[in-house]
C-alpha cells in the first residue's frame, strides 16, 4: 500500500514539473520568437505625418516624418546608436520602421533627405524617419510607414504601422491631403479640416487607428501615371521624337537652299565640303535619334503583342550590338576624309572596340554570363560561375568599349570640323598623333563605367539599407545579381544620354563651320549675313541658343515654341531691317550698309573723337565757359555730319548723313571687326568669358541647389553630367554671344545694350510661353526665370564689351574702360547705365532668393531592374 502511494506521490509530481514546465515554455515561446521584442514597446511613443503637394511638381510628391520615442528599457534600444553598417543597427532599425521578420527589406520608391536621427534623452531615444516619394507610375508605394495604391482615378493612402509597434502608444497621425477633399476615409478623424486630417489619442493602450484615405488628384497628375502602361508607354517617345521629325525636314530643305544659292560662283571648294558635311551629319542624326529612342520599345511591343517572341529575351544583347555599331557609326562619320597613318590607328583601334561587345552579346557564356545576360540570385550555378570567371569585369569591359567608341566617334567628328572649311573636298587631312585622342577617350570610357558601378553600389545601398548586409550568403548573391544587372542595362542608357549632347555638339560645330566657308567665298559681301546665312543662323539659334521648354503632363511638347520663337525673331530683324542705323539711307534707295566699308573705319574713329570734342565744347559754352563761337562749333560738327567729305573719289563724298545718326553710333552700329562672321566670333569669345561667373550660378542652381547634390552619387551619369552642364551651359551662352555678332549691323539699337535687349526678347519668349502653360498644368517653372536674367545680362555686357573693343584704340587715353565707355555713350554720369545694371542685378536677387526656398525634385531611380520592391528579385528578364 505505501508502495502505492508513493507511486501515486511520485507521478503527481512528475505530472505537475511537466505542466509547469510546458507552461513556461509556452509563455516564453512567443518572446522568444519575437526578435523586436516587441511587448517592451508598448511604453514607446510613436507620431507621424504624412503630406501631398499636387501643385508646383511635375508629379505629385508624398512626404512622411516618422517620430517614434522608444525606451531606454528595450534591449535593443542602444543598437539605434551604433554605426548604419552594423548588423545590430539595421536589425534594430527594422523593429522601428516596420520590417522585423524580414531580413532583406527593399525600398526603391522612397528617397531619404538623410538617414534617420537618433537623439538620446534621459528616458527615451528618439529616431526620427523622412521619407519622400513621387507618383510617376501605377506601382504601389512605399515610403516611410504609408503606403499610396495607385488607380486609374482614385489612390489610395493607407498607414502600415511596424508590427512591433502595434501595441505601443500613437499619439497623433496627421495626414494632408494637398488641398483635396477624400473621397472615402476611415477611421473618423479626431481634428482637423476636410483637407488635413488628424487622429489624436490622448492615453496610451489599444492598437493604432487604421487609417485609409481614398483620395482624386488632379487630371494631370493621375493622367502622367498611366504613360508606363500598355500602350501608353509609346506617347513619350512619339511625341519626343517630334522635335526630330520637325527638325529633319527644315535641314533638309535648308541644305537644298544652300546649294541653289551658294555663296560665290563658282561654288568653293569649302563651301561643297562643310554643305556635305551638314547634309551627312542630318541623316546620321536622325538615324540615330530613331534607333535610340525606338531600342527599348522595341522589346517591349513584341512582348507585349506577342510579336518576335524571341526579341524581349534578347534585349540586352540587341542593346550591346545596337549601341556599340552607333558609336562606329559616328566614329566612320569623323574618319571620313582623313587619310594615312592616323586614320588606320584609329580605325583599328575603333574596329577591336566594336567587336568585343558584339562578341560578348553573341556568346555570352564564353564569358562566364548567364545565356539572356539577365541574372537570377536563385540560380546558385550561374552566380557562382559568375564569380568564378569574373563576369562581372568582362561585362564592365564591354560597357567601357560601348563607351570608347562614342567618345571617339563624337571627338573625331569636332576634330574634322576643324579648319574644314579652308580645305578641298577629297584632299587628305594631316592631324597629329592619334595616340592622345585614343588615351584620353580610353581613359573617360573607363572613368564613366567605374562612377556608373559606383552610383549603381549608392543606389543599393539606398535601397537596401535595412537589411542583413554583407556576410550573409543569400545577401551578398541578391547584391551582386543587382549590380550586375544594372550594369546589364548600360549599353542601352549611354547612348540615350550620350547622343543627344553629341549630336547637339557636332549640329552645333558643323553649322558654324559652313558660316564659316560661305563667308570667306569670294566676293561676298562682309557687312551683313545673306539671307541663306541669316537661315543658318535662325537654325543655330533654335537649335542651340534659345530655351524651348515644352515637357507637360509627361510628355514633350517642344515643337509648339518653333512658330512663337521663329515670329519672334522675325519681327526683331524686320524692326532691324527698318529702324537699325545701317538700314538709315544716305542718298534715297541707298542705306548706310551698301555704302560703309572697312577701310572706311580710320576716318569714323576719328570723326567719332572729334564729334565727342566738340560735343564737350559745346556743353562747357552752354555752361558759361566759352572757347569760342557757337556758330564755329556748330558748323565744325555739321562738317562732321557728312560722308568721308575728304575723300573726293568717294561718289557719296560730301553727302549728308541721316539727321538721326552721328559719327559715333555709325562706328559702334559697324562693330569692332571687319566683317559681320569675325564679329560673330569676337561676340562668342567676349560672351563665353562674361558668362564664367553666371555658368558657377546656373550650376548651382541646376545641380547642387537643395537635394539635386544628393543625387549625383546615385545617378549613373551623375559626375559626367556635372561636366556636361558645365561645357553646355557655357557653350549655349558662347553661340548666344555668336548670334548677337553676326546680326550686330542688322539688329535694331544704337548701343550695344539695346541690341541685346533685342535678341533677349526672343530667348524669353518660349520661357514666357512656358510661364503660362506650367501655371495651367500646375506644373513647376524651374529655374527659366534666372536662365533668362542671367542671359540678359551676360548679352547686355556682350554689347557693351563690343563697343567698347570698337574703340580700342582709344584705350590708352582713358585710365579705365568705364572712362571711356561714358566717353563713348555720352555720358556725364553713368547714372542711366548703372541704372540698367542695378534692375538686372536686383532682378537676379529677386530669382536667387525664390530658388532658396524651392527645393527641386528629389531624383527616385525607376523601377529596379532587378525585381520588384520590397524583396528580392525574380529574375525576370529585363
Amino acid at each position: 500500500m505505501r508502495r502505492v502511494v508513493l507511486l501515486f506521490v511520485f507521478t503527481g509530481l512528475l505530472v505537475l514539473s511537466s505542466l509547469g514546465a510546458a507552461g513556461r515554455a509556452s509563455a516564453a515561446g512567443p518572446e522568444a520568437q519575437d526578435s523586436c521584442l516587441s511587448g517592451q514597446l508598448r511604453t514607446a511613443r510613436v507620431e507621424t505625418s504624412v503630406r501631398l503637394k499636387h501643385d508646383g511638381e511635375d508629379y505629385t510628391k508624398a512626404e512622411t516624418d516618422l517620430v517614434v520615442q522608444v525606451p531606454k528599457t528595450w534591449k535593443l534600444a542602444r543598437d539605434l546608436l551604433l554605426n548604419g553598417d552594423t548588423g545590430r543597427y539595421r536589425a534594430a532599425m527594422r523593429c522601428v520602421l516596420r520590417y522585423p521578420d524580414d531580413p532583406y527589406p527593399y525600398r526603391d520608391t522612397e528617397a531619404r533627405p538623410w538617414p534617420p536621427e537618433v537623439s538620446v534623452e534621459a528616458k527615451w531615444i528618439t529616431v526620427r524617419h523622412r521619407a519622400v516619394t513621387y507618383v510617376d507610375d501605377r506601382r504601389d508605394r512605399d515610403f516611410g510607414p504609408w503606403r499610396i495604391t495607385v488607380g486609374k482615378r482614385f489612390w489610395t493612402l493607407a498607414l502600415v504601422h511596424p508590427p512591433a509597434l502595434a501595441k505601443s502608444w500613437w499619439r497623433e497621425i496627421t495626414v494632408d491631403l494637398g488641398g483635396r477633399a477624400a473621397r472615402t476615409m476611415s477611421p473618423t478623424p479626431t481634428e482637423g479640416s476636410a483637407t488635413e486630417l488628424t487622429w489624436v489619442r490622448a492615453e496610451p493602450g489599444g492598437e493604432p487607428p487604421e487609417v485609409r484615405i481614398a483620395v482624386q488628384p488632379p487630371a494631370t497628375k493621375a493622367l502622367m501615371t498611366g504613360w508606363g502602361q500598355k500602350p501608353w508607354y509609346l506617347v513619350p517617345s512619339l511625341t519626343w521624337l517630334t522635335w526630330d521629325l520637325a527638325l529633319f525636314p527644315v535641314m533638309l530643305l535648308l541644305v537644298r537652299g544652300l546649294r541653289r544659292t551658294p555663296a560665290s560662283s563658282p561654288e568653293t571648294a569649302a563651301e561643297k565640303t562643310t554643305r556635305r558635311d551638314l547634309l551627312l551629319w542630318t541623316y546620321v542624326a536622325f538615324a540615330v535619334a530613331l534607333i535610340y529612342e525606338l531600342d527599348d520599345l522595341g522589346p517591349s511591343l513584341a512582348g507585349d503583342y506577342g510579336v518576335l517572341d524571341w526579341w524581349p529575351e534578347y534585349r540586352t544583347a540587341i542593346h550591346f550590338g545596337l549601341a556599340a555599331c552607333g558609336g562606329a557609326a559616328f566614329c566612320l562619320y569623323g574618319l571620313y576624309g582623313f587619310f594615312g597613318r592616323p586614320r588606320i590607328v584609329v580605325l583599328s583601334a575603333v574596329l577591336v572596340a566594336t567587336a568585343y561587345p558584339v562578341v560578348v552579346a553573341s556568346v555570352p557564356g564564353r564569358f562566364g554570363l548567364p545565356a539572356r545576360f539577365w541574372l537570377d540570385e536563385n540560380n546558385l550555378t550561374d552566380v557562382q560561375r559568375l564569380r568564378d570567371t569574373g563576369g562581372f569585369l568582362w561585362l564592365a569591359l564591354a560597357c567601357c568599349c560601348v563607351a570608347f567608341v562614342w567618345l571617339v566617334g563624337t571627338a573625331l567628328a569636332v576634330r574634322r570640323l576643324r579648319a574644314r572649311s579652308a580645305v578641298a573636298p577629297g584632299a587628305p587631312q594631316q592631324g597629329g598623333s592619334p595616340w592622345g585622342l585614343l588615351g584620353l577617350c580610353a581613359l573617360t570610357a573607363v572613368a564613366v563605367v567605374a562612377l556608373a558601378v559606383w552610383a549603381k553600389q549608392n543606389t543599393w545601398e539606398q535601397e537596401a539599407w535595412l537589411s542583413v548586409g554583407p556576410g550573409d550568403e543569400f545577401y551578398d548573391r541578391w547584391h551582386l545579381t543587382h549590380l550586375y544587372n544594372s550594369m546589364a542595362w548600360f549599353p542601352s542608357d549611354w547612348p540615350d544620354w550620350f547622343s543627344v549632347w553629341a549630336a547637339w555638339l557636332v549640329r552645333s560645330g558643323v553649322l558654324i563651320a559652313v558660316l564659316a566657308a560661305r563667308s570667306r567665298a569670294p566676293g561676298v559681301s562682309p557687312v551683313s549675313p545673306p539671307l541663306p546665312e541669316k537661315l543658318i543662323l535662325t537654325v543655330l539659334f533654335l537649335t542651340v541658343v534659345v530655351p524651348i521648354p515644352g515637357w507637360y503632363v509627361g510628355v514633350s511638347a517642344y515643337v509648339l515654341d518653333l512658330p512663337l520663337i521663329v515670329l519672334a525673331g522675325w519681327l526683331l530683324l524686320d524692326l532691324g531691317r527698318r529702324r537699325s542705323v545701317l538700314s538709315q539711307e544716305l542718298l534715297p534707295g541707298t542705306p548706310l550698309r551698301e555704302v560703309i566699308r572697312e577701310p572706311d573705319r580710320q576716318w569714323l574713329i576719328e570723326s567719332a573723337r572729334k564729334y565727342r570734342d566738340l560735343h564737350l565744347q559745346l556743353r562747357r559754352w552752354e555752361q558759361g565757359d566759352q572757347e569760342g563761337e557757337r556758330t564755329e562749333l556748330e558748323a565744325r560738327l555739321d562738317d562732321l555730319h557728312r560722308w568721308n567729305p575728304d575723300d573726293t573719289t568717294s561718289p557719296y563724298a560730301g553727302k549728308a548723313l541721316p539727321d538721326s545718326v552721328d559719327a559715333i553710333e555709325l562706328v559702334l552700329a559697324w562693330g569692332p571687326r571687319d566683317t559681320w562672321f569675325r564679329n560673330a566670333c569676337r561676340a562668342a569669345f567676349l560672351a563665353a568669358v562674361i558668362a564664367l561667373p553666371a555658368t558657377a550660378i546656373s550650376f548651382w542652381a541646376n545641380q547642387i541647389r537643395g537635394p539635386l547634390w544628393g543625387n549625383v552619387p546615385r545617378d549613373q551619369f551623375g559626375v559626367a553630367s556635372l561636366v556636361q552642364s558645365l561645357v553646355t551651359t557655357e557653350l549655349i551662352w558662347a553661340a548666344a554671344g555668336f548670334v548677337l555678332g553676326a546680326l550686330w549691323r542688322t539688329l535694331p539699337g544704337r548701343r550695344g545694350p539695346a541690341k541685346a535687349l533685342g535678341l533677349s526678347l526672343v530667348y524669353a519668349t518660349p520661357v514666357g510661353l512656358h510661364w503660362i502653360t506650367s501655371r495651367a498644368v500646375e506644373q513647376p517653372f524651374g529655374t527659366w526665370a534666372l536662365d533668362v536674367a542671367l542671359t540678359l545680362l551676360i548679352l547686355t555686357t556682350t554689347g557693351v564689351a563690343m563697343d567698347i573693343d570698337t574703340f580700342r584704340k582709344e584705350g590708352h587715353y582713358w585710365p579705365t574702360k568705364a572712362a571711356l565707355l561714358l566717353s563713348i555713350y555720352q555720358l556725364r554720369t553713368a547714372s542711366v547705365q548703372l541704372a540698367f545694371f542695378v534692375a538686372q542685378v536686383v532682378a537676379l536677387v529677386g530669382v536667387w532668393q525664390q530658388l532658396k526656398g524651392n527645393d527641386p525634385m528629389v531624383l527616385i531611380e525607376p523601377q529596379s531592374p532587378t525585381g520588384t520592391q520590397g524583396g528580392p528579385s525574380t529574375g525576370d528578364a529585363p
